[in-house]
């Protein structure tokens, strides 16, 4: 179970259930802290109970937060010294004996020993804390951390809700039954804590059931160990992002417990304490809490794939605008929850709670507390999971306690602010109530000069998960063989370039971060200068190729997932260009395993060449589908200019399977009445038609949307379903004549016929371009007419030949789409086994289709027959 070795591993079916009966533990554990905690506030309220002057509700604040000051190094220390299953077994003992006390304090009447227990169950709470977090990582691993710690935080917050919904509310009730009156304000807390005394007991089952994990190996126990809060402070400080991570963190519960505390003062103002404080306290409570597991909730899922830093601005932004936002809204409204005569001159209709949380005027308080704290937990989440999964393992424990200790000591400073703001203030003519709003002011721009220094420090992460979101709107990308990406270590990426936004395609597919090679005279532009550092892509300067290969190799061993566009330019034909060697140089310079990688499906996007222009375009769908498939690893020894393109080309064939693999296209048959349609009546070569159709689509030879033409009785076309796939995939359709010379169609489809009645009688006006499909076909002899030769085996077609595409830019490069003595360029999703002249793909049949012996591949992809002159 040790995840060192291999942080990425997947956890097992023990491991699982262990997990989950670890949320099940905490989630009472935290059910119990709260339960009792609103429990103690309204009765030392409604006994009139003090400290030093100092309320019950800022007495049970610092009580929660004392513990983890004082034992954080020791909580720390237990947790990494012995198995963090038998801390939590420990703690799930200590605290049904401390419920019990707690309920012998009441049933005595005496705040001191209640206090006393409250304290001690704080203290139970922070030893558990470190357990809790750090066996995450050791049961779920890595690559399951971000959905684990998400869960985790949602169902505490949910079991505070669950605590603070029965104590608060409860106690109201049980104390009105009982009278109101303050002698019995002690028997209206007793039964509630002899249940959460009776609910201690199933959580020790919980904590036996989850695994014993293996101790991590601390220092023996001194006593210097109790006392050593700034030693662990400074390791958790020496590395400068856990560093800001912990401070982030802090951040967060500092501002959780001022909303907390100054929600509480604000229910407290609104009822003077007296009847209906508990009730109003529980409903905002509720609200916040609502908002928290909603927010991680949704944290849980943006972070099922990876952990992604870039939503802590976007939270921070949002926590900013809604807290400053809230500050503005009267909360004297929200009485109505608790008031029928109030809520009756507000509300038009029935004066309920329910209508009251729901309309505008009186539930806008509530609605601006959850809208607070969903972001909070949005901004908490993604540092919580980041920071548990760089802990190292023997120290793991350690670093939480500090952690923990520093979210105290904030915790406590929000504390000292809410009574400092309100003591500074105390002799204005504002109002407590006009107080408490301008804290809320206060707290909402310290929390925007936060954001704004988390904008600097990760602005590439905001970036990422902004363009990702924005194109996750337009596009649903989707990884094939994920798993071929080494999880650690450099790699060099080498995928088809087929659109401009091919970057952020392979960005949002990869499970690791990418950095991309540029050429670095585009660096010279400040715009590219800039977004080029943000997301530390790798600059080559081409005119000096050592220097490129340095850079480039030095990224690579230095651990990096390097990407490099292996045709160095865009493809114009929706086929792969030729691939230029330096890739492999720099693969070996490097010592990485090279990965292969194929986009299906970028072709047809704005971004891409299809129609003949890159942007000047609608979309003629979306969203857009993209499946990137990653290949098989290649050793950098291996990776040579043929065994690349042969590994890119079967990634292609990966790709389409992936896409295609849905039964619609089992089931399907076309709409169309053609003379291909009875082809599609062989179940089994049914789905291989459609897979051909859609393979005739990756490229730039008949237009998307444009009819294909025919003869009626051609023999040539002879099975060739693919072209009926196509017209109906990409909504071009057929078009039947007896002959070209009245048609006004530009793109045929034919054989030796066409070219007779092309050649004797061809149209009078304007030419067109002729898919040849006949074996061993001749040039055409007929002005104004393109001719392709095309070549399909078995009624699939394989290889596509049409008009050189339109040069975008004098400097480009030509890029043809026809080649004399080829049968035209291999189709995206083939891959072609030369020594045994077999293609295979999700358009072949299992064996794959047999070409005449001898066929190769040219450096463009065009098919070359040995029975053909090249």
């Amino acid at each position: 179970m040790d995840e060192a070795e291999d942080p990425d591993r997947e956890p097992t079916k023990r491991e699982w259930v262990g997990f989950w009966s670890m949320i099940v533990q905490q989630t009472q554990n935290a059910f119990n802290d709260k339960a009792a905690q609103f429990i103690l506030i309204p009765l030392g309220g409604a006994v009139g109970a003090s400290v030093f002057g100092i309320g019950i509700e800022t007495i049970a604040g610092a009580l929660i937060a004392l513990p983890f000051i004082l034992f954080a190094p020791i909580t720390g220390w237990l947790s990494d010294r012995f198995s963090k299953r038998n801390v939590m077994l420990g703690a799930a003992f200590a605290q049904l004996a401390i419920l019990a006390w707690l309920f012998m304090a009441i049933q005595m009447r005496n705040m001191t020993l209640a206090l006393m227990g409250f304290f001690a169950l704080a203290v139970q709470s922070a030893f558990f804390s470190p357990a809790k977090i750090g066996i995450n990582k050791e049961l779920v691993g890595s690559r399951h951390l971000g959905f684990a710690a998400g869960i985790q935080q949602m169902m505490a917050m949910i079991a505070i809700l669950a605590g603070q919904i029965g104590a608060g509310i409860y106690f109201d009730h049980r104390y009105q039954a009982l009278g109101g009156t303050p002698d019995q304000a002690w028997p209206a807390g007793s039964l509630a804590l002899l249940i959460l005394a009776a609910l201690g007991v199933p959580a020790i089952l919980m904590a036996w059931i989850v695994p014993k994990t293996p101790a991590q190996g601390a220092e023996p126990l001194r006593p210097g160990v109790a006392v050593q809060h700034f030693k662990h402070l400074t390791d958790l400080w020496s590395d400068r992002s856990m560093r800001r991570g912990s401070f982030g963190i802090a951040f967060f519960w500092g501002f959780a417990a001022l909303i907390n505390i100054w929600s509480i003062k604000v229910a407290k103002a609104l009822t003077d304490g007296g009847e209906g404080f508990g009730s109003l306290q529980a409903y905002f409570m509720v609200a916040a809490t609502l908002g928290m597991i909603l927010g991680f909730g949704v944290a849980s899922f943006l972070l099922r794939k990876r952990i992604e830093l870039g939503w802590v601005p976007i939270a921070g932004v949002a926590l900013t605008v809604s807290s400053i936002a809230l500050a503005f809204v009267d909360p004297r409204t929200s009485r109505a929850l608790i008031d029928p005569v109030l809520a009756a001159t507000l509300i038009d209709g029935a004066a309920t709670p329910i209508a009251a949380v729901l309309h505008p005027s009186t539930g806008l308080f509530l609605w601006g507390l959850a809208a607070i704290a969903f972001f909070a937990a949005l901004f908490l989440a993604p540092l919580n999971a980041w920071m548990q999964d760089r802990y190292p393992p023997a120290k793991r424990g350690e670093l939480q306690a500090a952690v923990n200790l520093q979210d105290c000591l904030a915790g406590i400073l929000a504390l000292v602010f809410v009574e400092g703001f309100a003591a500074a203030l105390a002799g204005t003519s504002l109002g407590t109530i006009r107080i408490l709003q301008w804290e809320l002011v206060a707290a909402g721009l310290f929390s925007g000069l936060i954001t704004w220094f988390i904008i600097r420090l990760v602005p590439s992460h905001l970036v990422r998960v902004i363009g990702l979101s924005l194109l996750g709107i337009f596009y649903r990308i989707r990884a094939v063989n994920p798993e071929n990406l080494p999880k650690k270590g450099g790699v060099l990426l080498l995928p088809n370039h087929v659109s401009w936004a091919d970057a952020f395609f392979l960005t949002a597919a990869s499970p690791r971060p990418v950095r991309f090679v540029m050429d670095a005279t585009y660096m010279q532009y400040a715009p590219i200068r800039w977004f080029c550092r943000l997301f530390n892509t790798v600059p080559i300067n081409l005119g000096k190729p050592r220097e490129a290969l340095r850079t480039a190799g030095e990224a690579l061993a230095g651990g990096d997932v390097v990407c490099l566009f292996p045709e160095g330019q865009l493809t114009r034909t929706g086929t792969l260009q030729e691939l230029k060697r330096g890739f492999e140089l720099i693969a070996r310079k490097g010592g990485a395993p090279v990965v292969p990688v194929w986009q299906d499906g970028a072709w047809g996007s704005i971004f891409s060449f299809e129609r003949n222009r890159f942007f000047r375009k609608w979309p003629r769908k979306l969203p857009y589908g993209l499946s990137i498939a990653f290949g098989r690893p290649l050793d950098p020894r291996e990776a040579r200019l043929d065994h690349i393109r042969h590994g890119m080309l079967g990634a292609s064939v990966e790709a389409m399977r992936y896409h295609l693999g849905h039964e619609r296209w089992t089931n399907r048959m076309p709409r169309q009445e053609s003379r291909f349609r009875p082809h599609f009546e062989d179940a089994e070569k049914r789905p291989r038609l459609w897979a051909n159709g859609y393979q005739l689509g990756q490229v730039n030879a008949i237009p998307r949307g444009v009819p294909i033409a025919h003869l009626d009785d051609d023999p040539a076309l002879d099975g060739l379903g693919g072209l009926a796939a196509f017209g109906e995939i990409f909504r071009g359709g057929l078009h039947v004549h007896t002959g070209p010379a009245k048609a006004r169609d530009r793109h045929w489809a034919g054989g030796a016929k066409l070219r007779e009645l092309l050649e004797a009688d061809p149209p009078p006006e304007g030419g067109g371009i002729f898919f040849d499909f006949e074996p061993g076909s001749e040039p055409l002899e007929c002005e104004g007419w393109v001719h392709c030769p095309c070549l399909a085996i078995g009624g699939i077609i394989v290889a596509m030949s049409f008009p050189d595409p339109p040069a975008p830019l004098p400097t480009s490069r030509p890029q043809p789409g026809r080649r004399p003595g080829t049968r035209g360029l291999l189709l995206p999703g083939f891959v072609l086994d030369e020594e045994n002249s077999r293609i295979f793909g999700p358009a072949a049949p299992d064996g794959g289709l047999a070409l005449p012996p001898g066929t190769t591949l040219d450096e463009l992809g065009f098919v070359c027959l040995a029975t053909e002159a090249h």
